[in-house]
């Protein structure tokens, strides 16, 4: 608590914000349809050129909702890693759930490609939408915890590497149109 009061906040010349974020039914699940923007310190395009593997991961939360009370059922993560192939002399993205690795010749270009529009899966079926009134939510972020042991401590403490969009959230109910 002491810590988290003293340190400077991030700049907002880097940061991570998700681009008209929106839900949707897709094939009866729900998806919330967005990209992300992301604008990288000095310090992590620093790493990133001297080997280290940038993760960023997307969150997707569902919570079933009691009356006021929300309850979270489930998260979602969708990781993608961004590194720098010296060699080749390329950046490579690459989506670890599908596994699609697409590489780009400038730093500017690997980011672009993620501020495209996609579908970010919630899990939530159409059926279960029926039964109760549930919250759905949505959050990206540079994944500190997933960077190489001799990093992880004091990234926490640097502005440079707290980047994370803030979350954005909706109800969803049963009178949902299709393709909100």
């Amino acid at each position: 608590m002491l810590c988290a009061g003293c340190r400077p906040e991030a700049s907002s010349e880097w940061a991570i914000e998700l681009v008209n974020p929106a839900p949707s039914w897709e094939n009866g699940e729900l998806e919330i349809l967005a990209g992300v923007i992301w604008r990288p310190s000095p310090a992590v395009v620093e790493a990133l050129e001297h080997g280290v593997v940038i993760p960023i991961r997307v969150t997707t939360r569902t919570s079933r909702h009691h009356g006021w009370i929300a309850m979270q059922d489930r998260d979602r993560n969708h990781r993608f890693e961004l590194r720098y192939l010296p060699l080749v002399r390329s950046y490579q993205l690459l989506e670890l759930k599908t596994g699609r690795q697409v590489n780009y010749p400038r730093l500017a270009m690997a980011v672009e490609s993620l501020s495209v529009r996609r579908g970010w899966a919630t899990g939530l079926k159409r059926e279960e939408v029926v039964q109760r009134d549930w919250q759905v939510e949505i959050r990206a972020e540079l994944d500190r915890s997933r960077l190489p042991s001799p990093m992880r401590i004091p990234v926490w403490f640097d502005a440079e590497w707290r980047a994370s969009s803030p979350w954005h959230g909706w109800r969803v109910d049963a009178d949902l149109p299709d393709d909100a």
